[in-house]
């Protein structure tokens, strides 16, 4: 067999073993959704007790999301990778064996780390495969995210009934550690840092803060006290700011080299000279705002935060919609969501088409107006089930079309050495997106009830889509390449 063959099938393999662990996070992060009344009666909590399960994952990857992305930068995107892996099968296992709330909210913490999976297997991607066979991993990382989402909505039912609830924590365990087994063999070794770096624990810090802050108040809203975490994110998020472009800040400040010291000898020894040499340690930003300025990386980010928005509300409000129009179980609401999987696999071969036609920009802006296209549907036509269902194939279609984009776009236009960061931040704007729309369509739906609250959000979602696809229009033409962030300037 010849050389060139063995490296193709090593990098098959590889690609395998990514697309597992990005299994293991997307159905990990879904499972446990359709099971939160379960879980509040084996543990006799309330529903605000519950939703911790939830909250915590929340918070948790999305502030360990850009850390873990800097650290993979600075010291090895497969050793991080791997880190990720191993606290998602260990906090997935806590979870399981948990007997009270705090063990398992504990454990669901412990399993948020597992969020810089997905940005880093893109980052991965970029690094070890060639330019010609990236568009293609590009889609199918993306495609098990969405697919693996959907199977553990659709599968939490049946495992409940044939199982217990402990193996909605069990099976994504069990997938974590398999996961790390390819990881671990087929990729090869990250190169040591070629100079001295020091993360930004400062700015790491106040990013935490932040944006914890930030989540926690969406998730909260309307309850009380939510404006208080909104006012003081909005405190702390310039402190963070400025640190990140001030090269005085506290995480700058590093110790000055050592300057040569003349050592003399004893009595009538000759005079010696040695020099005692130090080096400045370099402290690197945790965040490169320069590179989040770069046309592409910034209008990318714009387009997933209202991507996110459209996308994770949808998941909530549909299903609400399904229930209340049409009055089944939770059963066949989990199977009529089923066709946004099947719309991200029917959508592979046109990505592909299209990336190598027209590059990712066109992908993700085709993607964005197929699904806002579906939700102005579903606003004007929601009388029958399959009506409903053509809705959520198309919009699952766009959405899988559209993300598999959005991580291309900016993994490639960035710096090699600012990939997993860069990959981190986009996954973090389609967090806080989602969180933004779930938390909208909420509460629109509780201030105001009947149909025509469900047809208020799928607008405002289609809305959120339109400013997305505006966003995607700015990102430059022609389809920036690998080499585009050493031509791209701020602007």
């Amino acid at each position: 067999m010849r050389g060139s063959d063995l490296l193709k099938r090593a990098a098959t393999a590889a690609l395998g073993g990514l697309c597992l662990a990005t299994a293991a996070y997307s159905v990990l992060q879904s499972l446990v959704v359709p099971a939160l009344g379960v879980f509040q009666r084996e543990l006799g909590t309330t529903p605000s007790g519950a939703a911790w399960l939830l909250t915590a994952f929340l918070l948790s990857a999305s502030i360990s999301t850009p850390v873990l992305g800097r650290l993979a930068d600075a010291y090895g995107k497969r050793r991080i990778l791997l880190v990720a892996l191993t606290a998602m099968s260990l906090g997935a296992l806590t979870s399981a064996l948990a007997t009270d709330l705090p063990v398992m909210v504990a454990g669901r913490v412990v399993q948020g780390l597992g969020g810089a999976v997905f940005p880093l297997c893109f980052a991965l991607v970029r690094d070890h495969l060639p330019a010609a066979d990236r568009p293609r991993a590009f889609v199918k990382i993306s495609t098990v995210m969405s697919v693996g989402g959907a199977a553990g909505t659709i599968t939490a039912g049946p495992i409940l009934a044939l199982l217990s609830s402990r193996w909605l924590f069990l099976i994504p365990a069990l997938v974590s550690a398999l996961a790390m087994i390819p990881v671990a063999l087929l990729l090869p070794r990250s190169r040591p840092p070629t100079s001295r770096t020091r993360l930004d624990w400062y700015g790491a810090a106040l990013l935490s803060t932040w944006l914890g802050l930030l989540l926690f108040a969406i998730s909260r809203f309307p309850d009380p006290g939510w404006p208080w975490s909104l006012a003081a994110a909005a405190v702390v998020a310039p402190l963070w700011w400025r640190s990140q472009r001030r090269p005085d800040s506290p995480a700058r400040v590093s110790r000055p080299p050592r300057r040569a010291v003349p050592r003399f000898g004893g009595a009538g020894s000759p005079r010696r000279l040695s020099l005692r040499s130090g080096s400045r340690r370099r402290v690197e930003p945790l965040i490169d705002l320069a590179t989040l300025a770069l046309p592409t990386v910034r209008a990318t980010n714009a387009a997933t935060l209202l991507l996110g928005f459209g996308m994770f509300g949808s998941w909530m409000v549909i299903p609400l919609l399904i229930v209340d129009r049409f009055a089944v179980g939770p059963t066949v609401v989990g199977l009529a969501m089923l066709p946004t999987a099947v719309g991200n696999l029917l959508i592979m071969p046109v990505h592909r088409r299209l990336t190598a036609g027209q590059g990712p920009r066109a992908a993700l802006a085709a993607g964005i107006a197929a699904a806002g296209l579906s939700y102005l549907a579903l606003a004007v036509r929601h009388d029958t089930l399959p009506q409903v269902l053509l809705g959520i194939l198309v919009m699952g279609a766009g959405i899988g079309l559209a993300f598999s984009a959005v991580g291309a776009l900016v993994v490639e236009a960035v710096p090699a050495e600012q990939t997993g960061v860069s990959a981190a931040v986009n996954t973090v704007m389609r967090t806080v997106g989602g969180s933004l729309g779930t938390a909208v369509g909420g509460s629109v739906l509780t201030w105001s009830a009947g149909e025509s609250s469900y047809v208020t959000v799928l607008l405002l979602y289609a809305a959120a889509l339109a400013g997305a696809l505006i966003c995607a229009i700015q990102v430059p033409r022609p389809a920036l390449g690998a080499t585009a962030a050493s031509i791209e300037s701020p602007a």
